[in-house]
Parts: structure tokens; sequence; C-alpha cells
């Protein structure tokens, strides 16, 4: 699927929204709407969400990254979701590409978590070229743990 992909606002919180309630993270992180809700306005307010644009611009999915928010030094992935309907066809990889054009052009690495009942998610950043560099039990809440991952860019 061709999608562009732009800094979101708020007039694509509510399908951001979508795609994060609809998630694995959501199920254990963001249990209401209006958790998820609350979250992505803060990262829509700091400019740190982009989104992906189907043809008739209508938001498919979205990710979050931040610099600064690893070890104070690196770029941080905090999200990436993609509305039900349009998973599996490769807009995570795009959000994850675009994410990764931006960061490399100033800093070394760029980092994320995953969960560990995140498999799927797992199992897609290890193809495009993250690896696991630490495993940290409760980080976020007591009973999950996240593996933190890392992409070095290619000089």
């Amino acid at each position: 699927m061709d999608v562009s992909i732009v800094r979101g606002d708020h007039g694509h919180l509510e399908d951001c929204v979508e795609a994060l309630v609809h998630s694995e993270l959501a199920k254990v992180y963001y249990p209401t709407k209006e958790i998820a809700e609350s979250l992505l306005k803060e990262g829509i307010a700091k400019q740190e969400i982009y989104v992906a644009l189907d043809e008739r611009f209508e938001c498919v999915g979205y990710i979050w990254f931040a610099p600064f928010k690893m070890f104070y030094n690196f770029p941080y992935v905090r999200q990436i979701a993609v509305r039900q309907e349009f998973r599996r066809q490769g807009i995570g990889k795009k959000l994850l590409s675009f994410a990764e054009e931006i960061v490399f052009k100033d800093w070394p690495k760029l980092f994320l978590t995953v969960s560990e009942f995140n498999k799927r998610a797992k199992k897609l950043y290890q193809e495009i070229g993250f690896e696991e560099v630490g495993f940290v039990p409760d980080l976020f809440k007591d009973g999950i743990a996240e593996h933190v991952m890392v992409k070095v860019r290619k000089d």
C-alpha cells in the first residue's frame, strides 16, 4: 500500500486512537479510549507523532518517536500502531523507515522497547535490523518485561 507520511495533528487524533486501542499494547497499557486519547494528544502537542496517510488522505497508522529519550542522548520510538484493517501491508515498516531517515541524519542509533508479549512486533523489528541489547523486567508495568532494541546507522 502506498502511503505518505506527515507530522500528525489533532485532525488525525481519532484514527490514531483507533489504531492504538485495538493493539496488543493497549490491552496491557491503555485499557480505556480516554487514556489512549490523552496520551496521543501529548505526542501530537509535542510534534513527535507522524502519521501514514493512504491515497484518500485517511490516517492508517502512526509512529511516535522523540529525540533524547533513550539515555538522554538517542532518539526513541515510543509507539507505533497501524489500524486493524491496514495491518500486514507494510505500513509499520514504512513508518519505521521514515523514522530512520530522519534520525540517522543526526544520530547514530535509534532505540525502542517492545513488550515481551508482543512477539509479532519484535519479529518485525528484528527483520528490519533492530537488535536486542537488553531485557528489563517490570519496566513500565509490574509483571511485564520489555526487550530493549537498537538499530545502528550504517555508515
